[in-house]
């Protein structure tokens, strides 16, 4: 509908109607509100579940605002009513994000059981085209890598991520619903969207680096992926609308899949976030089947908890989204609507991190700290056991093992090794000493001889945790000796039942598995945490219950022979 006049600001009179589902309360549907509104063709109504946003829309004159309930047909319908295009966007948790599995009912509320309302209502209010923008991933399966895909790929037989399979059921309905009472409908299959203020996969970034985990690459890190910035999934819908309204047969009943068609490596595009936050790029590989194994392991000791696992620990559908190929040929949307990328990728990526906050906005207070960074004294011994500082785990690795190695494995006693090991030190340290400052005009730094004190306060710290460990010893045997104390005795009798254990195990099997411990325990424990917890809790209470019952038949068996 053509505006009267040029000069003066189109009103809700000139432009034609549109209502965008879920218009707010997504990422994708906040900026497609705000570019309906800015072309000068529409007046937009944003019927959303959730309560009207605040700051309210950009234009109050061209766009209002409805709240919806997706199970009543006639909040839906008032919705609708007068409007000639309607755009429904995929409210579903978008790559990497996942739900708690006890969200599911109402995830297929907002999906399937909202759409089918929806159409409902399009066709009750003689609404001519209806545009759904769901995800590329309704043809993956959630293992098997989908390499340079067409609209001609089937859906899977079966679904990993049941997010996906709502999904599918959606542009199903959608594509199904062509052609009834004269509605003209389309679907549009955007690859992993990306963009300023993303709450999804840069939010996803974000998280795991200030928990340490994306220091680490699931599977080999080569994975191909086409990720498509937020302006083209928008310039998608309204090309396709147009299309839809001017040449409805190219389009009309098909879904298309829509990309920046620049194919990158997920962890490459990953690792260039990271390092625009101020974090260090990943570099150690984890196989994803190890992953994966660990994910199922701790979801075993979850559901003996009846806690399940944490959201914050990554899920096998996201570990499987990570380590996987999907690359999608977006070359029907370019024939059958025009559609092409007006952001580069390299463009919107650099949009992106430059509306994120670097590292030191980000706050990494005491609050945010983890209790395995706590019990490590939050220095220098917790980077470098939750492998912050890389180089001087991995030199501190290197070295333990070969001591390791030469002390137990070297087929030496532990004796003679020890005395090699001192006499290299030795000889070493009378060769440096001997060493001029210069030598080839190069300066070699000397060792002080500070390095080689100690100093009396730090002795005194020594003799006095000494003297402190003595007296709780003779404390202990004093409370012991007096048989009033049942929790000493038992504490005493199983320290020194473990201690029994632990010699009869060869001190280089110890040595090893301690090694292996140091450098896994504590890291585990960071990412692992919340679990963890819960176990030790349900422990502590069963070995009181269980020390208890024993103190009370022990004092009565006791108390009769008296």
């Amino acid at each position: 509908m053509a505006i009267a006049d040029p000069d003066r600001p189109p009103t809700s009179a000139d432009l034609a109607i549109c209502t965008v589902v879920f218009g707010h309360s997504t990422f994708l549907g906040r900026s497609l509100v705000s570019s309906l509104l800015s072309s000068g063709r529409w007046t937009a109504r944003v019927a959303d579940t959730l309560p009207p946003p605040s700051p309210g829309p950009i234009h109050p004159d061209l766009a209002s605002y409805c709240h919806v309930d997706v199970t009543d047909p006639s909040s839906l319908r008032s919705a609708v009513a007068g409007a000639v295009a309607v755009f429904l966007v995929d409210p579903l948790p978008s790559f990497p994000s996942r739900p708690p599995v006890g969200d599911f009912p109402r995830l297929h509320e907002l999906s399937v059981i909202a759409a089918k309302s929806l159409i409902s209502a399009c066709r009750q209010s003689g609404v001519r085209r209806l545009v759904y923008t769901g995800s590329a991933d309704v043809v993956f399966d959630g293992e098997n890598d989908v390499c340079d895909a067409d609209e001609s790929l089937p859906y899977p037989d079966a679904y990993e991520d049941a997010i996906n399979e709502l999904r599918m059921q959606v542009e199903v309905l959608v594509l199904s619903a062509n052609g009834m009472d004269d509605l003209l409908t389309c679907a549009l299959r955007p690859s992993i969207i990306f963009g300023p203020e993303d709450p999804y996969f840069v939010h996803f970034i974000v998280k795991e680096a200030r928990s340490g985990i994306a220091k680490f690459v699931i599977g080999n890190g080569k994975n191909i992926c086409d990720c498509t910035y937020i302006d083209n999934v928008v310039h998608a819908n309204l090309s396709v609308e147009s299309a839809l309204s001017s040449s409805p047969a190219s389009v009309a009943g098909k879904p298309f899949f829509i990309t920046n068609d620049e194919p990158v490596e997920l962890w490459e595009f990953i690792s260039y976030i990271l390092e625009n936050l101020g974090y260090k790029r990943p570099t150690f590989h984890i196989p994803a089947k190890l992953v994966l194994l660990v994910i199922s392991l701790l979801k075993r000791v979850g559901d003996k908890l009846n806690g399940g696992v944490s959201s914050h620990v990554l899920s096998a559908a996201t570990v499987h989204t990570l380590s996987s190929s999907r690359t999608f040929d977006c070359s029907k949307a370019k024939n059958q609507f025009g559609y092409s990328s007006i952001v580069s990728f390299q463009k919107g990526l650099d949009l992106t991190v430059k509306s994120l906050p670097r590292l030191e906005d980000l706050g990494n207070s005491q609050e945010t700290r983890s209790e395995a960074d706590r019990m490590l004294g939050s220095g220098v011994v917790a980077d470098i056991l939750l492998w912050r500082d890389e180089k001087k785990t991995f030199a501190l690795v290197v070295t333990l093992f070969v001591l390791f190695y030469w002390l137990f494995l070297s087929g030496k006693t532990f004796v003679a090794s020890s005395a090699r090991i001192l006499m290299v030190v030795c000889l070493s340290l009378f060769i440096h000493g001997i060493l001029p400052s210069q030598m080839f005009g190069f300066n070699l730094k000397k060792i002080p001889s500070s390095c080689f004190e100690v100093s009396e306060s730090t002795m005194r710290c020594i003799f006095l945790t000494l003297a402190s460990l003595w007296n709780q010893g003779i404390l202990a045997m004093r409370l012991l000796a007096q048989g009033d104390d049942w929790s000493i005795f038992f504490k005493a009798a199983g320290s020194l039942y473990l201690i029994k254990l632990l010699l009869q195990i060869p001190i280089s099997v110890l040595a090893g598995v301690g090694l292996t411990c140091l450098f896994s325990v504590f890291i585990i424990y960071e990412q692992c945490e919340e679990e963890i917890n819960k176990l030790k809790e349900v422990a502590i209470i069963g070995f009181e219950i269980s020390k208890e019952t024993l103190i009370a038949r022990l004092q009565k068996f006791f108390a009769k022979n008296a």
